[in-house]
């Protein structure tokens, strides 16, 4: 059997010539003593020719060809050396336990026989581990692949690589905006994603930052990034908002004795909401309202669609005159014909459905001249307290108090006439 392993081992390097290094079987031999101790119970010359086998085999792989078939070929060979070894070890201690039964010495050799079946398998284990410490021997996945025969020729530069993971990258989810409406999108990756409108015009939105966004444009957005040629993205959609707009009819016009500004529109839409400041109204297309102070106000009209999306528009009137129940100046005491200013009551409470109480007040004495509660029942100059006519070129302070006065209106007003 053992001429057998030598001449196999010496076929499988025929044609080499393999150098001899002192130092190297000096440091290998070494380590075997110190991992595999002789045993008076142990096999040792099959140990000693397993260590020999397996240090030519070290030194063949040290000294591979350049050529990567006949390499191959010799990978296998080693390698069929080797389990032969084994195998040879191994039967011979089952021939051992074999000869130790026909003696009859059945307990005792199979006693031994298991105790050199533990040794064996100790005694390889630690050429495998000092063969592994010096990476010489790796497993071998022979194939006719170049890389397999580049990690077989050298194996240590194939440990240790670990496949690149990427970061995963993190795309916010947008809801279905309208157009005209500013939407803020929050990039919490460590790279830029790129916004892409319908037309194809991109928009960056940066890395670790906020952007606000206003889209110009109704249609299918998509947010996302490129990594090796393939588009990654979330999309949505700018719906379209209604085109809101309005005139303004009327103003500085007095409608039954109010002042009034008409508004109306032609936007299309569910609905329509006016505001007017302190004041709004919901559902029409045309709508009204009194400003009793001049000044400029802001006048709002907001559209919304069908499909929810909302729009606003904004437009200032101006107001020239206080609202006074337009009561007029002067009061004429010569009756004369035709005359629009022989009596007194502010017209517009002759117009309204309003209720009220005047009083005309003499400035001299602080007297009532004159009260009423009836809009038809005008001042005439006469004073109640005398029954005479007052005097011409003469002052008089006229209050009215509203009982029911209109939103936003006070309901204390107050001017003054005077005789002629």
């Amino acid at each position: 059997m053992k001429n057998n392993l030598e001449n196999s081992i010496k076929e499988s390097l025929k044609g080499y010539e393999l150098p001899y290094d002192p130092s190297a079987w000096e440091a290998m031999s070494k380590k075997l003593d110190k991992v595999m101790p002789v045993s008076p119970k142990s096999n040792l010359k099959w140990y000693l020719g397993g260590a020999a086998t397996v240090a030519v085999i070290v030194t063949t792989i040290a000294l591979w060809p350049a050529d990567k078939s006949t390499s191959m070929d010799n990978v296998k060979t080693a390698q069929n050396e080797l389990n032969t070894a084994n195998r040879n070890v191994n039967g011979d201690n089952t021939s051992l336990n074999a000869t130790n039964n026909k003696s009859g010495k059945t307990n005792t050799v199979s006693q031994d026989a298991s105790v050199n079946n533990i040794e064996v398998a100790n005694d390889v284990n630690p050429v495998k581990q000092i063969l592994n410490e010096v990476n010489i021997i790796t497993p071998l996945n022979v194939n006719n692949s170049n890389q397999n025969i580049n990690q077989a020729i050298n194996p240590i530069s194939y440990t240790g690589i670990t496949p690149i993971t990427s970061k995963k990258i993190e795309i916010v989810d947008i809801s279905n905006i309208c157009l005209g409406e500013s939407i803020s999108i929050v990039n919490k990756n460590d790279i830029n994603l790129t916004l892409l409108d319908p037309n194809g015009s991109k928009t960056i939105v940066k890395s670790n930052k906020t952007t606000s966004i206003t889209p110009e444009l109704e249609g299918k957005y998509a947010i996302g990034y490129t990594e090796n040629g393939e588009l990654t993205s979330k999309s949505f959609n700018v719906m379209p908002s209604p085109n809101a707009d309005f005139t303004i009819d009327d103003k500085n016009i007095y409608e039954k004795g109010l002042p009034t500004v008409n508004v109306s529109t032609n936007s299309i839409g569910n609905s329509y909401l006016w505001d007017f400041g302190k004041q709004t109204e919901n559902g029409a297309k045309e709508a009204s309202v009194h400003y009793f102070k001049k000044g400029n106000y802001t006048i709002s009209l907001t559209v919304e669609g069908s499909n929810g999306c909302k729009s606003k528009v904004s437009q200032t009137v101006e107001i020239v005159d206080n609202y006074n129940l337009m009561a007029v100046l002067w009061l004429d005491l010569s009756n004369s014909t035709g005359s629009a200013y022989n009596s007194f009551m502010p017209y517009a409470l002759t117009q309204r459905q309003v209720d009220f109480k005047m009083k005309i007040i003499d400035l001299k004495d602080g007297g009532i001249v004159f009260e009423t509660t009836d809009s038809s029942d005008e001042w005439k100059g006469i004073d109640r307290r005398t029954g005479q006519l007052v005097e011409k070129d003469k002052a008089f302070m006229w209050t009215v108090s509203l009982n029911n006065p209109e939103k936003g209106e006070k309901s204390e007003y107050t001017g003054s006439v005077t005789t002629k």
